[in-house]
């Protein structure tokens, strides 16, 4: 079955959960081997997960917070 980024992105918080279920995450699996988009969206989240799990929370300045407000929007 194929989905749509925007399907994958409502997946995503289950998906990084692990809370997703185990045919989910072979849909998710098989449109991230297909999509650059996508695959870079998971990368950078996960990245950011590292960070914040390495180093706390993190506060970022209030135009950062704009800027990814503005980019999650498109």
């Amino acid at each position: 079955m194929s989905i749509t980024c925007d399907q994958l992105d409502s997946m995503l918080p289950d998906l990084f959960s692990g809370d997703l279920h185990p045919e989910d995450e072979e849909t998710a699996a098989e449109h991230l081997a297909t999509c650059d988009h996508c695959r870079i969206t998971v990368s950078d989240l996960e990245q950011v997960g590292d960070l914040g799990r390495r180093h706390g929370r993190l506060e970022l300045p209030a135009q950062a917070k704009v800027r990814i407000r503005t980019l999650l929007e498109d």
